[in-house]
C-alpha cells in the first residue's frame, strides 16, 4: 500500500487551495490517498465537491477550531 500524501493550504484563499489539491491529485496513482489541511472556510466545501465531480472519493472532512482536514482517495 502506498503512503498518503499530505499538503497544507493554511493561509491560502480561494482558489489556491483547490488549485493545489488538483495539482497534487494529478501526480497521484489511482487508490492513493491525499490529506489536505487548511483554514479557508469556503475551500472546506469547495474541495470535496470538486473531487466528487472528478470521480474521486472524499473519505472524510474534519473541522476543528477553524482548521479542517480533507482526506481524498484518488478514483
Amino acid at each position: 500500500m502506498t503512503e498518503e500524501i499530505r499538503i497544507s493550504t493554511m493561509g491560502m484563499n480561494c482558489p489556491k487551495p483547490l488549485i493545489e489539491t488538483r495539482k497534487a491529485m494529478r501526480r497521484m496513482a489511482k487508490g492513493q490517498v491525499l490529506v489536505v489541511e487548511g483554514d479557508h472556510a469556503v475551500s472546506k466545501d469547495e474541495i470535496p465537491q470538486a473531487m466528487r465531480d472528478t470521480g474521486d472519493e472524499v473519505v472524510s472532512v474534519v473541522e476543528k477550531g477553524g482548521r479542517w482536514t480533507i482526506t481524498i482517495r484518488k478514483g
